[in-house]
């Protein structure tokens, strides 16, 4: 077997030189507000010297699967791994960066899915994960606590993938319900947790691990009140939240409530 390397790779692994080109100066750096999703789909590019303090921020979240530090600073220590982990001469890089777009998400492996095996511990984390994601992707950790309160709730003794998945339940599965075969259906969660990894997936399954080590909260329904009129609407919801108003509970942008009625 022969195995091919570039003369970057070369000198990094034999002879362990340094990368050439990493500005020396004093890295200024201005903030900037982009997600993965952006990159992916709003034509957003991320450059060296750019920072963003965002949990979700595709900086961190390269950082973060990079491996270096994650302070959300673009700057020479993430240039460096980034030179290494793309196989990049920065002497040959217009001003020393190397911009990060879609290409560049996708040669990191941002993208890459496989599905943990059906029934198992993991395999229901990622249901959940892509649960939340569907219901409100741009949540904090609190508010995403809540919805997988009415989740754990719901189902009671059930298993939560049923649970989830369930026709009328929870609006986000309505597509996959509508499917009927078992590979259409493969297929799918497969399209659609790659497009939640852009939107926040990866973080959102490690926060369902640790939501899973604590008790739910007393909470079985919720919505968002700027999309449904609640004191005058005939939805079942609506009627729901007059008749257990009291209970109720505003975290983020969702109101939460127990339902002692619900099935």
């Amino acid at each position: 077997m022969r195995i091919i390397i570039t003369e970057n790779q070369y000198g990094r692994i034999f002879e362990q030189e340094e990368i050439l080109c990493v500005p020396t100066a004093e890295t200024q750096y201005y903030a900037v507000d982009v997600t993965i999703y952006d990159i992916m789909n709003k034509g957003a590019i991320l450059h060296y010297g750019e920072k963003d303090m965002d949990k979700m921020g595709a900086i961190k979240r390269i950082q973060k699967k990079l491996g270096i530090k994650y302070d959300g600073y673009y700057g020479k220590g993430m240039l460096r791994k980034l030179a290494e982990e793309l196989d990049v001469d920065l002497c040959k890089q217009k001003n020393n960066d190397i911009p990060i777009g879609p290409n560049g998400l996708t040669k990191l492996g941002f993208f890459e899915v496989i599905l943990p095996e059906e029934g198992t511990e993991e395999y229901e984390n990622y249901i959940l994960a892509s649960t939340l994601v569907g219901e409100c992707n741009r949540c904090k950790s609190d508010e995403l606590f809540a919805i997988y309160s009415t989740i754990k709730r719901r189902s009671g003794n059930e298993d939560v993938v049923d649970t989830v998945l369930k026709p009328k339940q929870y609006s986000t599965w309505n597509g996959y319900n509508r499917l009927t075969n078992k590979d259409d259906k493969l297929e799918f969660l497969i399209n659609r947790i790659s497009v939640d990894k852009e939107k926040g997936f990866d973080e959102v399954l490690g926060l369902v691990k640790q939501f899973r080590n604590k008790s739910p909260l007393k909470y079985n329904h919720y919505v968002n009140p700027t999309i449904v009129e609640l004191e005058t609407s005939n939805r079942s919801i609506a009627k729901s939240y007059r008749d257990n108003k009291e209970s109720s509970k505003q975290i983020g942008k969702h109101l939460f409530w127990w339902d002692k009625k619900h099935k």
